[in-house]
Parts: structure tokens; sequence; C-alpha cells
């Protein structure tokens, strides 16, 4: 009877594991995209010592294609290509377009 329900506590285990797994992941894309929110460099954010500390190189690899992260990296870029327009813009003498 006990090799019948090792294979059973097993998959219960495995399953946990995994659920925990994605807790951890959802706490690490929440703060990825609050400290893009907030302005900080992508870069900067993903050396940040909490995601490292948390995830592996893989994890983060895997992580960058979460639609939440990937939002808030477009959004990163936009508003950096809006303060560059915004610079060439006054620098030509030309009004900002809305």
């Amino acid at each position: 009877m006990p090799d019948d329900v090792e294979p059973v506590v097993r998959g219960i285990q495995n399953r946990f594991r995994d659920l925990s797994v994605d807790v951890r992941e959802e706490r690490i894309i929440r703060f990825i995209v609050k400290q893009l929110r907030q302005g900080r460099a992508f870069d900067d954010v993903m050396a940040d010592s909490y995601i490292v500390s948390h995830t592996t190189e893989t994890t983060r690899a895997r992580l960058l294609q979460h639609p939440s992260v990937l939002k808030g990296i477009e959004v990163e870029i936009r508003a950096q290509f809006d303060d560059y327009r915004s610079v060439a813009h006054h620098a030509a003498g030309t009004p900002e377009a809305d």
C-alpha cells in the first residue's frame, strides 16, 4: 500500500511547489512593473538585489516574456523617446506637437 501512496504524495508536493513558484514570480513581476512605473531604468531594475537574489538567469529571461513586464518596458521606452523628441523640437525651435 505505501508504494501506491507515494506517487500521489509526490504529485501533491510538486503541485504545491509549482504554486509557490507562481506566487513568487507574480511578486517579482509586480516589483518590476512598479519600479518601471516609478521611472527606474529597466537595466537597474533587473540588476536590483531583490530581483537577483530571488531569481535565476533563466527565470529572469522568462519574466521578460510576461505581458505586464513587456508593457512596463514599452512605457519606459516611450517615455525616453518622448524626452528625446521634446529636446529635439526645442533645439530646432519648432513647437511640440501634442
